[in-house]
């Protein structure tokens, strides 16, 4: 990235990497390097990476700490504040500045340059390069003199870094003084033990820059998660961008992911922006992960590790800060096994899983949610005053949902459509499948196991619905309404452990 490449909007808005990556790519036209790190000098004498570039840049470096008491020829140059070319030396004291994380050739170039703001020493620059002695007298003065412009942004970096941390505590005190995140985000409604647990999850990850991945079936409110997500998080005044990446080509999803330029491919009229230039600062919802065509993946996981993309029928690189929230209601697991999903985009997706239960594993939360869209009903029905008749509540309360909440919401709308006066009764109520309670599609569903087989079913999945918990109220015990130590002593003899 040059300065011709920014607009104005850039200029007024440079970020300290964006500062750094500018005076960089100025650097490597007169001083010729394969490795640039900025490193910042850390209470804890370390050396901490906060910007790399160049041919040789790694995930590895990236995650790099230097301690400089195992370093002493590093030690000594943040001392003296001047710049230093390293030369290869066989003593056993000395070792190379990235050794283990990248294999140079002996005699390889390496200059270190202190980064110093009114004497005080911020951190280090480290230019590498394999060719041997390319690194002049006229280029280490060069260096020297930039580097004054490196120190400048590393400042800007630090502070920033504290404002964050500051930002960040605030947002976590914030989370949790939130009692009820329904008056921060609408539609995650419930008070059943399974989902406050998911709740709780939803505020312990939001404040971090964590990628998450929502897990759950069609309609149990994935893409509201992923909004509470976005609300309670640091991010929260940045967009918030969503692309289903069900149904799309290759073309098409690295047109929608990265964008495109003019004349790209047929019928790319005008230049387009994709949902990764949009997102920037803010997050990017991908549902449906799972069914992303297979050859772009390794196009995800490159923007997604580095931050860095190129526009469909473009050369030029493109910068985005993105954080990625995913939903799937398919077994990526398996996906993986089968060669139908990549296995390193999986785990850099799958940092923080959450799992919406269905609606009939939280049937205490049916009432609850219906009149919550109730509610909203009436605002599109204002001439109705909307209610539930007992038979009414009793009939949603036993019915499967296989469409989870959105099956509840549309069954209630159509309700509302068909009752004159505003009372719902069974009569109102029409399923998009034949109605059947959960406990009879379970049934049918399963041949009958031994006695000792279907107890331990019925355990672990108590078990599973609780999180674990045996004691107490919304326990296991308490919902298989067994003594707790009954439990456990059952779980003992069919040897049940639950993680």
């Amino acid at each position: 990235m040059t300065p011709t490449d920014l607009n104005q909007r850039d200029y007024i808005f440079l970020s300290p990497h964006k500062t750094m990556g500018i005076v960089l790519d100025a650097i490597n036209e007169i001083v010729p390097y394969e490795l640039a790190v900025i490193l910042s000098k850390e209470p804890d004498n370390n050396l901490k990476v906060r910007y790399a570039r160049g041919p040789l840049v790694s995930e590895k470096i990236n995650e790099y700490r230097i301690s400089l008491s195992s370093h002493p020829d590093i030690e000594e140059v943040l001392k003296l504040g001047e710049v230093k070319l390293v030369e290869e030396t066989y003593d056993e004291g000395h070792h190379d500045t990235y050794e283990g994380i990248i294999d140079l050739p002996t005699g390889h170039s390496c200059m270190l340059a202190p980064l110093r703001i009114n004497g005080e020493t911020l951190g280090l620059m480290t230019l590498d390069h394999r060719q041997c002695d390319i690194f002049t007298p006229q280029r280490v003065n060069i260096t020297n003199s930039l580097s004054k412009l490196i120190a400048l942004a590393l400042a800007q970096s630090i502070a920033n870094d504290s404002l964050m941390n500051e930002k960040e505590t605030l947002i976590y005190e914030r989370t949790s003084l939130i009692g009820d995140i329904v008056s921060v985000v609408g539609g995650l409604v419930g008070k059943s033990h399974v989902w406050k647990q998911v709740i709780e999850k939803i505020k312990l990850v939001a404040p971090t820059e964590s990628h998450v991945m929502i897990l759950g079936e069609t309609g149990t409110g994935k893409e509201q998660a992923a909004k509470a997500i976005h609300t309670l998080s640091k991010r929260s005044s940045k967009p918030f961008i969503t692309l289903n990446c069900s149904a799309l080509n290759y073309n098409l999803a690295e047109s929608e992911l990265f964008g495109h330029e003019i004349g790209a491919f047929t019928g790319a009229v005008s230049a387009r922006r994709g949902r990764f230039e949009l997102a920037d600062g803010g997050i990017l919802f991908l549902d449906e992960i799972g069914d992303l065509p297979f050859d772009i993946q390794p196009k995800l996981l490159r923007a997604i590790q580095e931050g860095t993309f190129e526009r469909l029928g473009s050369e030029k690189t493109i910068q985005s800060n993105v954080r990625i929230v995913c939903a799937t209601n398919v077994d990526l697991e398996e996906k993986v096994k089968s060669g139908k999903f990549r296995e390193d985009l999986f785990y850099r997706l799958n940092v923080f899983p959450i799992v919406l239960p269905p609606l009939r594993a939280r049937r205490d939360d049916i009432y609850l949610l219906s009149n919550y869209f109730l509610e909203k009903l009436s605002e599109k029905f204002s001439d109705k005053k909307l209610m539930l008749s007992s038979e009414a509540v009793k009939l949603l309360r036993d019915n499967f949902w296989h469409g989870n909440v959105r099956e509840l919401q549309n069954t209630l709308e159509r309700a509302v459509i068909l009752s004159t006066d505003g009372l719902i009764k069974p009569v109102h109520l029409i399923f998009e499948k034949d109605h059947k309670s959960a406990n009879d599609c379970e049934e049918n569903n399963s041949a009958v196991n031994s006695f000792d087989e279907e107890t331990k079913k019925i355990i672990n999945k108590a078990l599973k619905l609780t999180d674990g918990k045996i004691y107490g109220k919304e326990g296991a015990a308490e919902m298989l309404k067994i003594k707790p130590t009954t439990l456990q002593s059952k779980m003992k003899k069919l040897k049940i452990t639950f993680p």
